[in-house]
């Protein structure tokens, strides 16, 4: 007999436990980085900054507790992301979470990097400098807590350049961790329109749409995002849900596990949607697993309360072998 408990909403946000003071984030990259950068941007607000790799280390400080999608661009072999909890239940006693990034060196990424190198939109082509300027100074602000000030370096940064795809995408990103999908909607669809096969949008857009519960629009959108970057987290976290939404659930199982796989911590919690398919097949020990791998993986995130009442209701209806 399958059984339901309560679900996560695609864009739903939930509150970290708060602590006094900030922490700091400390990464060590294997295989060896000598040069690098590393980029924080904040799961629940637009809080976004970044800081040098120096010899396969970064720290980054002064970070309030949450979730963070955690960057770590390499010159040579591109980009490698995956979500890091800065929480105290993973803080030591001087507030510092200290994580390993095992940086995604395969021909795969490579050959990305490379065709992404040698292929530069038209919309790239027109982006003035000082529209570039516009979008390190809206960084700045978002780095320092400045949403507002952030948002207006932002809009510059389109009326200086209003084919500036990466502006657009951050503006729709923007709204939609605010809640307001239908302009973050708008925002991607801008972004899209200037330049049609750009990742980030695609994916973006594909989430607006689902968290308007728009499932059949926004199926396209995650289907084609998913074959542009098929090992990425999101990507195939969303398509997952998507065929969840849809009914889908062996497909959504595929598409969620390999989310899982691609990054186990990500913000968008493939687990609870894993948890709720399993409980609907009466699979009731494969629902604990999953949410009991969310309670080891988000302690102090909002979502943990939801996973223990599921266990709760899960461990009722088990019976005793």
């Amino acid at each position: 007999m399958g059984r339901s408990f309560p679900r996560l909403a695609v864009a739903l946000v939930l509150a970290y436990t708060a602590a006094a003071e900030p922490l700091q984030l400390v990464g060590e990259v294997d295989p060896p980085l000598e040069r690098g950068v590393a980029a924080v941007s904040a799961v629940q607000s637009p809080f976004y900054t970044e800081v040098p790799v120096r010899r396969s280390r970064f720290a980054i400080r002064g970070l309030e507790p949450g979730g963070y999608t955690l960057t770590v661009m390499d010159p040579r072999w591109g980009v490698t992301r995956k979500t890091v909890q800065v929480t105290p239940s993973f803080a030591d006693s001087e507030g510092r979470v200290r994580v390993e990034v095992v940086l995604e060196r395969s021909d795969a990424t490579r050959s990305r990097r490379v065709e992404h190198q040698g292929t530069v939109s038209v919309a790239r082509l027109k982006v003035a400098p000082k529209a570039r300027a516009a979008l390190r100074k809206a960084h700045a602000r978002l780095g320092k807590g400045d949403m507002e000030g952030g948002v207006a370096f932002l809009h510059k940064a389109v009326e200086l350049a209003p084919t500036f795809t990466e502006a657009w995408n951050e503006l729709g990103t923007i709204a939609y961790k605010g809640g307001r999908y239908v302009e973050a909607e708008q925002r991607f669809r801008k972004a899209l329109e200037h330049e049609p096969l750009a990742f980030a949008p695609m994916v973006n857009l594909g989430g607006a749409l689902l968290s308007q519960g728009r499932y059949e629009e926004a199926l396209s959108f995650n289907l084609m995002a998913r074959s542009m970057q098929p090992e990425d987290a999101l990507a195939n976290s969303q398509l997952g849900m998507n065929f969840f939404y849809k009914q889908q659930l062996q497909k959504a199982r595929e598409f969620l596990l390999r989310a899982k796989e691609a990054d186990p911590g990500h913000f968008s919690y493939p687990q609870m949607f894993l948890a709720e398919i399993y409980a609907k097949q009466g699979k009731l020990r494969d629902a604990r697993a999953e949410l009991e791998e969310i309670l080891r993986r988000h302690p102090d995130a909002g979502v943990a309360a939801i996973a223990k009442d599921a266990v709760r209701q899960l461990e009722a209806a088990m019976v005793p072998d």
